[in-house]
């Protein structure tokens, strides 16, 4: 089956996962960590690459970026190729270390933005390795509360949530916060996340009517129709229930079963 194309972000931003095959553990001591955040810094010289957020997990790689879409591929083989040979001579191992294909999420809000900057820096914390996402070493959550981290990009995401005292209150109300829908959806591999407003804005473009209120009058296959374009554009399966006025279970069996 040939692979689907990967999705292009508008913004340039993307949530990336690198996860070793098999579940093969990448990182077994600190010089490990240390390489793999040597070569991201040194890799990203020779390319247009912002990051804003890491977390290296034993046997996955959590990176929130920028980067033009023609450099995204050539930047994570050249990381790839050079950590890997690396890696195998140290172990005296050969063949490949990480899954052929990284994952991508492409960042389209400013509020998707702030909820993958979270949900990297809580990976630590959800696998209960640590309390908080400041005791975890190899992460940039304390590069967001002064600490020395050359590597990292601290400006955007201040600057989104409005000052670097905004920023931290986010981090401080949400962190321990249990996994939200927008959680469940990063998880899954959604490509977007849109707040309320912004998918009422949707479902008002997509089928011309003025309010929710006129949902409910809708014959079910155009309703069935524009459950499934929704859903396609991004917007969740509970917020296509709150917009639409039906149950969670049936956009489900209307996006899986129904056509």
């Amino acid at each position: 089956m040939p692979r689907k194309p990967r999705m292009i972000s508008s913004t340039g931003i993307y949530h990336i996962t690198l996860r070793s095959v098999n579940q093969h553990i990448i990182f077994e001591e600190d010089s490990d960590y240390r390489k793999f955040l040597f070569l991201l810094s040194d890799c990203r010289k020779n390319y247009d690459i912002e990051i804003y957020a890491y977390c290296l997990m034993d046997n996955h790689v959590h990176l929130l970026l920028y980067s033009p879409p023609e450099q995204l591929s050539h930047f994570f083989q050249s990381l790839g190729t050079r950590f890997v040979r690396w890696y195998n001579s140290k172990y005296l191992r050969t063949g490949h270390l990480f899954q052929e294909r990284f994952h991508s999420m492409a960042i389209e809000s400013d509020a998707y933005f702030l909820s993958a900057l979270l949900y990297i820096h809580n990976n630590p914390v959800k696998a209960n390795i640590c309390r908080s996402p400041s005791e975890y070493r190899w992460s940039s959550f304390n590069a967001y509360y002064g600490g020395q981290n050359h590597l990292v990009n601290t400006s955007v995401a201040c600057g989104i949530a409005g000052s670097g005292d905004s920023l931290r209150h986010y981090f401080a109300l949400n962190s321990e916060a249990p996994e939200n829908e927008l959680f469940s959806d990063i998880h899954r591999g959604a490509n977007h996340y849109y707040t309320d407003e912004n998918a009422l804005k949707i479902f008002k473009a997509v089928t011309n009517l003025s309010s929710t209120a006129d949902a409910a009058g809708l014959e079910r296959v155009k309703r069935n129709a524009y459950v499934r374009l929704l859903r396609k554009k991004g917007v969740t399966v509970k917020q296509v229930a709150r917009i639409m006025g039906i149950s969670p279970t049936t956009i489900k069996r209307i996006c899986n079963v129904d056509h």
